[in-house]
């Protein structure tokens, strides 16, 4: 058993090497559920489309700013409550409520009850991310929170493969609803083994000698949001990851949709198909932003920055080439090649959070990271891609207005032939053109990380030091 650095002898619990991979491992399932079920929601949202009739910019809602919102602006009191209260507990609660809403979503039967189901599914995710971050910066010193935050997030290939693969194959070959029940029972299971076997350490355990703030009163947002935007490496590193996560999230949720329509597959080789692109590229990117990162910031720590830069602006490209190609096979590679390097940017974004406040910053710091890849990333890059998407399928639609004779981008039973071939083809052309469009984003993302790398070592040098004084 070992203890860390900054705990004091006589009061600090003693976490084994084992219970720490505990902790890892169950915050790595929470994080796949996660996943499974967003990824899940973009492998169904075909058929859960055909059955309400909906337009793409309702399917962006859905997916985007509807489950964003309160995803992200429920974090601000989780973070405030988690700097002070039992992490490990609102993690086992948050789980709780996202199981049960989950399951919620399969008894929906229009567009506005589905879409009050997705919001309670943001309510339980929306207590994951700020607590897990506070957790581990108690669990692990500076130079290992980047790679224990990776073992977490190694999760996110697996449930987008599950929620991918599996989503699918049940859209097409039983009935969308049945994934949703299916997500719930392991959530519940999951929350109980969160709540009855994890234990919450003092702030500042793993901090240097004499730092341990358990007790010690968190300072007021205001002043957090100050001490984080004086850091000019801090603003870049927000705008790049809002650029990021807004290009990622939208583009994501809408792969298995540009599938279907571009290249007349099913639901289920489409979702399979993302699912296999999710677990190879997540895995590798996310590995390499995590492990890779950590060990190169041992010669530099601007390679914190400079890594994501690298990985972002070789993404655009890929992503632009990989939509326009005549078929799926030549299209796969470059979808792979450019998740892999997009990837990159994920870890060291939300270590660099953690890694520039003291322990009693931790939450509301990863608060405010939260709410950059949520309220931004989640919300807004889905509900833009299915926006531009509608508005680009009108354009290319010949003779006549597509949203009248295309309702939910295809044509009413029983039309002629030619009106289902003029509907599809201005659907394809829609989401291909919108894809391209916000791939754009990555390269202008790649620009701030870089901006960021200038300021980066003397940010993380400098430490809080009580309220600012006029």
């Amino acid at each position: 058993m070992t203890r860390m650095s900054g705990a004091d002898p006589a009061a600090a619990p003693v976490f084994s090497r084992g219970y720490r991979a505990w902790l890892l491992f169950l915050l790595m399932v929470v994080n796949a559920l996660n996943l499974a079920d967003r990824q899940g929601m973009a492998a169904t949202a075909p058929a859960i489309k055909a059955e309400f009739h909906l337009s793409d910019t309702q399917l962006g809602l859905i997916q985007g700013l509807g489950f964003a919102i309160f995803y992200s602006l429920l974090g601000l009191p989780i973070a405030r409550l988690a700097e002070v209260r039992s992490r490990t507990k609102i993690i086992a609660v948050s789980t709780l409520i996202f199981a049960a809403m989950v399951a919620a979503c399969g008894t929906a039967r229009n567009f506005f009850q589905f879409l009050g189901c997705r919001i309670g599914v943001a309510i339980g995710d929306a207590g994951f991310g700020p607590p897990v971050a506070s957790l581990l910066g108690d669990h692990y010193p500076i130079q290992r929170r980047a790679s224990a935050l990776t073992i977490i997030w190694l999760g996110a290939p697996i449930g987008a493969l599950a929620g991918s693969a599996l989503g699918g194959w049940v859209a097409q070959n039983a009935d969308w609803r049945t994934w949703f029940y299916l997500l719930s029972i392991p959530g519940v299971l999951v929350a109980i083994a969160a709540f009855f076997t994890l234990r919450d350490p003092p702030r500042g355990y793993s901090d240097p000698a004499g730092t341990v703030t358990a007790g010690v009163k968190p300072p007021p947002m205001g002043e957090v949001l100050r001490f984080l935007f004086a850091k000019r490496s801090m603003r870049h590193i927000l705008i790049g990851a809002a650029l990021a996560s807004m290009a990622m999230n939208g583009v994501g949720q809408f792969l298995a949709r540009f599938i279907v329509a571009q290249y007349d597959v099913g639901f289920a080789e489409a979702g399979r198909t993302v699912g296999l692109i999710a677990v190879v590229a997540m895995a590798s990117g996310l590995a390499l932003g995590g492990f890779g990162m950590d060990w190169a910031s041992k010669f530099d720590r601007r390679w914190y920055a400079w890594g994501p830069a690298i990985g972002l602006v070789l993404a655009a490209p890929m992503f632009v080439l990989a939509v326009t190609q005549p078929s799926l096979r030549q299209c796969v590679p470059l979808l792979l090649a450019g998740h892999v390097t997009l990837f990159i940017y994920y870890t060291p974004t939300l270590a660099m959070g953690q890694n520039m406040v003291g322990a009693s910053m931790r939450a509301s710091s990863a608060f405010v990271i939260s709410l950059v890849l949520g309220l931004v990333g989640i919300g807004l890059g889905p509900t833009l891609i299915g926006i531009l998407s509608d508005l680009l399928a009108g354009n290319a639609f010949v003779g006549g207005d597509y949203s009248a004779l295309c309702p939910g981008g295809s044509a009413p039973a029983g039309s002629a032939a030619d009106l289902v071939a003029r509907c599809s083809d201005a659907s394809a052309a829609g989401i291909t053109r919108s894809i391209v469009a916000v791939s754009l984003l990555f390269a202008w993302a790649a620009l701030h990380y870089l901006l960021a790398s200038r300021h980066l070592v003397a940010d993380l040098d400098r430490r809080y030091e009580g309220p600012a004084t006029a």
